[in-house]
């Protein structure tokens, strides 16, 4: 990831309802972090297709070493049109070859059924629920792993 590209991803990157709850400026905490490399996870990638920037993917090793935390996220103009699957597909085969971990986790807002599905398509398997604080209020999440 370059400061540059984290820039237009937090700054423009805009979803409708309600996954505008994935607005980077949703939460001035999240912003932050996301913006300053000092904070950003052990990988942070930026992708692009086509020279288009089109997505970002991140991986930090978990209290469990054989576990990769990740989170993604796909512009959103490319969201809801059946691409999400293979953009997923595509970023796991990467954390995979630069981690070498058998397992990655990830968490999703509870009520984001249509990434939950993707996700469950991937081999993903819910491990929990839990409510956690953020962008103002407390929201349901689910936790979700998958094994290499």
């Amino acid at each position: 990831m370059t400061v540059e590209s984290a820039h237009v991803i937090a700054d423009t990157w805009k979803y409708p309802a309600p996954y505008d709850f994935y607005d980077t400026t949703a939460d001035r905490d999240d912003y932050e972090e996301f913006i300053s490399p000092d904070q950003w996870p052990s990988h942070f990638w930026q992708v692009h297709h086509g020279g288009d920037l089109v997505g970002f993917f991140t991986a930090e090793p978990s209290g469990d070493e054989t576990v990769q935390e990740i989170s993604l996220g796909l512009h959103p103009d490319l969201t809801g049109g059946g691409r999400g699957l293979a953009f997923l597909r595509s970023g796991l085969a990467h954390v995979a070859a630069a981690t070498g971990v058998v397992r990655i986790r990830l968490s999703v807002a509870a009520f984001n059924q249509r990434a939950i599905r993707v996700y469950k398509a991937a081999g993903f398997t819910t491990v929990r629920s839990y409510l956690q604080p953020t962008n103002g209020s407390t929201y349901e999440f689910v936790e979700m792993e998958r094994r290499s």
